[in-house]
């Protein structure tokens, strides 16, 4: 975004090279006031982001949660904002940015739902980091090793918060596939137990993720979903 074009104070701002609380509390004033309220002020923070490779602890806790807010208007993500995100902050399907991967994660924690292409999109950097050419942000994060770690467990559960149901890690085809391309890439002599057994709760939905997390719904142990008088 090295060609956007900067308003004051944000003109001023993104000379610096390093953002720090004065700078926040003008574009709090000045630029902001209502907050991120469109998607021409998104863009000015991922501008101003760009622009400053020092972030301080006080311009990521904003970024983030700025964002978040604009991200979250109703609680929750919808399908236009999740693809305006994947869009924004991926080149080739990998977040490059550590700070706009913890956007994405925090988004996510935040949202009351999230459609199943974003979660998906979550996972799918855990996958690109046990690709021949890794690439991306978390692959430059976490700790060297060719099986699943603890460090990507904690990772996986922040994508899929509130996921597990009755035992059951009730996930949508799409979020599944994605955690079988992994788990067949990574080398199972290597992996952290609790990866296993997580892989071993996974149950597809095909019905939608409300109706089987506020209905009477039991999962049995092939997978079929049943009401509570028909199991009984």
């Amino acid at each position: 975004m090295s060609g956007f074009r900067f308003s004051f104070p944000a003109c001023v701002i993104a000379g610096k090279g390093r953002i720090v609380t004065d700078d926040i509390l003008m574009l709090r004033k000045y630029a902001f006031p209502d907050g991120i309220r469109s998607s021409e002020d998104a863009l000015a923070l991922f501008a101003l982001n760009d622009s400053c490779p020092e972030p301080s602890p006080e311009w990521s806790t904003y970024f983030v949660e700025s964002l978040a807010v604009y991200l979250t208007p109703t609680g929750r993500i919808d399908d236009a904002k999740a693809a305006w995100l994947m869009r924004t902050i991926a080149a080739d399907g990998a977040v490059h940015s550590a700070l706009e991967l913890e956007l994405l994660l925090h988004a996510m924690e935040v949202a009351s739902d999230v459609p199943e292409s974003l979660s998906a999109f979550a996972l799918d950097q855990i996958r690109l980091a046990f690709e021949p050419g890794a690439r991306g942000a978390y692959h430059a994060a976490r700790p060297a090793s060719a099986g699943i770690t603890a460090y990507d467990l904690t990772y996986v559960w922040r994508v899929l918060r509130g996921a597990m149901e009755r035992g059951r890690l009730m996930l949508s085809p799409l979020e599944a596939l994605v955690l079988r391309e992994i788990d067949e890439m990574a080398d199972p002599e290597a992996h952290h137990p609790a990866w296993r057994e997580m892989i071993a709760a996974v149950v597809t939905y095909e019905r939608p993720k409300e109706v089987l997390r506020s209905g009477p719904w039991l999962v049995t142990d092939a997978g079929h979903s049943l009401t509570e008088e028909a199991a009984a």
